[in-house]
Formats: structure tokens, sequence, C-alpha cells
């Protein structure tokens, strides 16, 4: 009995470690199989563009017919489709024998049996049914001139079925949350401007292509910086000046202790600028950026923006078309002026007269629903930072 519980054991903790994809599904399989002296076994999940696909076995040429043809009219899997159609919750973690699930008459007169089943050891069956959105089979099988499953199996199924239930379902959100992980990544990899994420002790957490860019490159203002030995000691945030250290780890704390952060003027020493702003970041958009499964306590977290501040953003001259109906020609000439540049530096860039750029900014004007240039550049300066950067 003792050697029976520590094997149900190491089945539950192998569930579970393939449901965190710390495991494998296969090493399940084996651990099971060998809790009921089965040599076949399956679970079924449809959970790739492929179709369903035996977790719990090797694919061999068995698996291939089976997948192939024989799925589809398995009287077992149809019946736990009917199942969980008709009655979800009262068949969900019950273990049954197969002539339970099938009587033997109709089993043994099945294409099933007859073309495949015996000829693949599948004789006997002892089954129950997992399932999400879909009825999910789980069986074990043995082949002819074996002895049947017993009593004693469908109590050891039945102790397994609630862990396979709640491992499918775990399954399933950790998919749905590396899902979410990946779109936050990517939505901070599009900003046009520098983003990282950092905890309390300036640990750089995450860091976009802008801002790894700009922490890469000689003579900025602020660095990565390894600490530690090792590689697993992690990297950090710094900053070229003593001054600027100070400031930013106290707005950094400020940040992840509830407060509101701040914002700071980081000079690098060749004078370019560049505007840093320090705000408090969301937990549940720290998850997403962290990742799932990392485990332990909510860990606080600061979202730090870089922006350099000799460098005006403009939206594309697409988007200008798009937004406000603008020509070409306008959505050029309203990029050009919100990078600096004045009516005269247009006119001669683009070799036409002062009055067609004259006419064009009142068009512009118009068009955007601009009362002068100024508000045309804050327009600007907002469109262009909702636009993703250009790769």
């Amino acid at each position: 009995m003792a050697e029976t519980e520590r094997d149900l054991a190491d089945c539950v903790g192998a569930i579970y470690e393939a449901a965190a994809n710390h495991g494998s599904w296969l090493d399940v399989g084996t651990r099971m199989c060998r809790v009921f002296n089965a040599p076949r076994a399956m679970l079924w999940i449809n959970d790739r563009p492929g179709g369903p696909r035996n977790v719990l076995m090797p694919r061999d040429d068995g698996e291939s017919v089976y997948a192939a043809h024989f799925f589809r009219i398995d009287p077992y899997v149809a019946q736990a489709r009917s199942d969980f159609a008709d009655a979800r919750s009262h068949h969900l973690g019950r273990a049954k024998l197969g002539a339970e699930l099938v009587p033997e008459r109709s089993f043994l007169r099945s294409e099933y049996y007859n073309d495949f089943a015996r000829l693949h050891g599948r004789r006997h069956l002892i089954g129950g049914m997992a399932g999400l959105t879909e009825a999910i089979p789980l069986g074990f099988y043995r082949g002819e001139g074996t002895d049947p499953f017993g009593e004693r199996d469908v109590q050891l199924l039945q102790a397994l079925l609630p862990h396979i239930q709640r491992a499918l379902e775990l399954q399933r959100r950790l998919a749905r949350d590396e899902h979410a992980v990946g779109l936050t990544r990517a939505l901070l990899d599009t900003l046009p401007v520098g983003v990282c994420v950092v905890d309390a002790g300036l640990k750089l957490q995450f860091v976009n292509d802008i801002a790894r860019d700009y922490l890469a490159s000689r003579g900025a203002g602020l660095s990565s910086m390894r600490s530690g030995p090792s590689a697993g000691s992690g990297v950090y945030l710094a900053a070229s000046s003593r001054e600027v250290a100070t400031v930013l780890r106290r707005l950094v704390a400020a940040a992840t202790s509830g407060r509101s952060g701040g914002s700071i003027r980081v000079a690098s020493p060749d004078g370019a600028f560049v505007a840093v702003l320090i705000s408090p970041m969301s937990q549940s958009f720290a998850d997403d950026v962290n990742g799932v499964g990392t485990g332990g306590a909510p860990n606080a977290l600061a979202l730090v923006i870089i922006r350099p501040l000799d460098k005006k953003l403009s939206p594309p001259a697409g988007m200008l078309c798009d937004f406000f109906g603008l020509s070409r020609a306008e959505a050029e000439v309203a990029t050009a002026l919100s990078g600096g540049a004045s009516a005269e530096d247009v006119a001669s860039q683009r070799g036409v007269s002062l009055v067609t750029v004259r006419s064009q900014i009142r068009s512009i004007l118009a068009k955007s629903a601009c009362e002068n240039l100024r508000d045309l550049e804050r327009t600007m300066a907002t469109l262009a930072a909702l636009a993703p950067k250009e790769r």
C-alpha cells in the first residue's frame, strides 16, 4: 500500500510539473502506466492547429493511425463527448471500466475494435473524462490475453482524475497569461520612446529596443551595469553622475512605495539631454512584464520613460493623411514644421515659394482644427507619442 501511495504521489507531482511546463506529459504517461500496469495510455488534447494529440504516449505507427482515422470512430471517445455535452459536472472526475462506457457486445462488433484496437493492444480499457470547453478523454489499455482492469484500478484513477482536471485548468490559464505577457512586451517595444521597468533597487526587469540602444551608447547619461560576479546577479540602471544617481534612486523608491515618482533631466558628457520620467507600475502590468510563474510576493516596479530632448518627435506623414485628410505634400510640411523648421526653411528645402508653404500651413491648420502653429506642434507631439516606432 505504501508503494502504491508513493507512486500516486509521484504521478500527482509529475502532472502539475507538466501543466506548468516544468516537466513532460510523456513522463506523466510513463508513471501512470506503471501504476495501472498498462502498456498504453491516452490523454487527447486539442490545443494545436494540427488537431488533437495524445500527450501521454510518444508518436508511433499505432498513434499515427489512430489520429488519422480511428480517433473519430472510437466509441469510448464518442461516449465521452456525449457525457460531456449532456451532464459535464456529473461525469467529470468519474472513473469507469470500459464495459460501463460501451457495452462489450457493441465494442467487439465495432469497426474500431476489429480494424484497430485488437491489433494495437487496446482490448481492455479503464477511463475517465476531464475537460474545459470540450471532452478530454483519459484512458489506459491492456491487450488481448491480459486481465481486464478491476475495482482497485477504478479507485486509483478516481484519485488521479481531479488532479488531471486541475492541471488542465492551470495549463490553460498559464497559456493565457503567457499570451498576455507577449502582448505587453510587444506593446512596450512599439513605443517611440525608451522604456525600462525597474524594481526598488534599480534592477532592470525589462528594457525595450530604444532604451537598450540608448543605455548601450557611449557617453549616455544613463547606462546598464551588471552587478555581482555571476550572470545571475542582475543588470541595473545606473547614472553617469553621482547627483543623477541619487535623484534616480529617490524617485524610483517613491514610485515603488506607492507615491507618484517624478522626472529628471539627465545630461550626457557630450552635452545632449534626455528627459526621464519615473512613475509607479500597476501590479497587473508588472505581472505581465515579469511573466508568469515567478512565485513569491508581488514585486513593486517602476516605469522609467527615456526621451531625448534634442530630437523632436514627428508622426509619420501617412498618419497625418489618415487622421486629418492632409495631402501628402501638406503632411510632409507639417512633419517638417514639428521637427523645428521654419516656413522659410520648409520652402527652401522643398524648392517652392514661401507663399505656397504659407498657403499649405493655412490648409493644415484648418484640417487639423489647430488655432496656430504652437497648437499644431502640441498635436503633432501627441500623435508622435501614439505612433509605433519605425522598424
